[in-house]
């Protein structure tokens, strides 16, 4: 595409903006894009060492909680080289759609206009996630009518959900199994290991071995081996796109051009 694109990325908590789609983020905004990443909530009931302190009794500072999953979310998207990034802070414990959340997205899809939105499949059994993706759903309604003394109206073009179950239950199954886009993010996955070693407050970074486990799960799962890429992120697109032709991916093609021996020894890396 010539002209440069806008892109929102939704998480239902901080790190979830980070975790499903950071390397396609990082891939964009290396290429000029303009790129932004929000969270509407705070995500402190998913603190995972101020849960282990509460469950013992001890006292926790929450103001200083939140203020730290902010900035791990400000230094992980700093990783990716995203740097405008939306933190509402809103209270996760009880996640229901609510008005003021909504229009604060919308307020935020007016300022970054963006063509493509990133977020959860609005019917994950995470709750967070969910209610994210669905408060994003309506807030593109409210961005795109007249708001009086809001932005002009604007129309985002595609929506993008993330394939990856939010847990594994039958429920789960009402989520399209295969994707209709995947990623390369291979030269990326790098930087998204650093993005996610940044939450520290749920036992990544360091010596350990939680982003290593889940970067080769997710990001170098059955897609990237359909796909024949050591990693990968896969989406699905909401609508249908408009071609004055069918479309081919090219870059498909040059990865189809390999040997097959070629093929195995390129996709099998494992880098992180």
């Amino acid at each position: 595409m010539a002209r440069k694109i806008s892109i929102l990325n939704v998480g239902g908590h901080p790190k979830d903006a980070i975790m499903y789609a950071g390397g396609t983020l990082a891939k964009h905004a290396a290429n000029g894009d303009r790129v932004c990443t929000l969270t509407p909530t705070h995500g402190l009931s998913h603190h995972g060492r101020a849960l282990d302190d509460y469950k013992k009794g001890k006292q926790v500072d929450l103001g200083a909680l939140i203020e730290e999953r902010k900035q791990e979310l400000i230094e992980a998207a700093a990783e990716l080289g995203v740097t405008d990034v939306r933190f509402l802070g809103h209270d996760d414990d009880v996640v229901l759609p609510r008005e003021e959340i909504i229009e604060e997205i919308a307020d935020v899809i007016g300022d970054v206009r963006p063509d493509i939105i990133i977020t959860h499949w609005p019917y994950d059994t995470v709750a967070a996630h969910a209610n994210a993706a669905q408060m994003t759903l309506l807030a593109m309604e409210a961005a795109s009518c007249i708001r009086p003394g809001k932005a002009a109206p604007h129309g985002v073009h595609q929506v993008y959900f993330h394939v990856i179950q939010g847990r594994t239950n039958h429920r789960e199954n009402y989520r399209p199994v295969n994707p209709t886009t995947v990623v390369d993010v291979t030269d990326v996955i790098d930087k998204k290991a650093a993005a996610m070693n940044r939450f520290r407050s749920q036992y990544y970074g360091g010596d350990g071995s939680l982003q290593r486990k889940l970067g080769e799960m997710m990001d170098g799962g059955i897609h990237a081996v359909h796909a024949r890429v050591p990693y990968a992120e896969a989406f699905v697109a909401d609508k249908p796109e408009l071609h004055p032709l069918l479309p081919l991916s090219e870059y498909d093609l040059q990865m189809s051009a390999k040997t097959e021996p070629e093929q195995y020894e390129h996709m099998t890396q494992m880098l992180i």
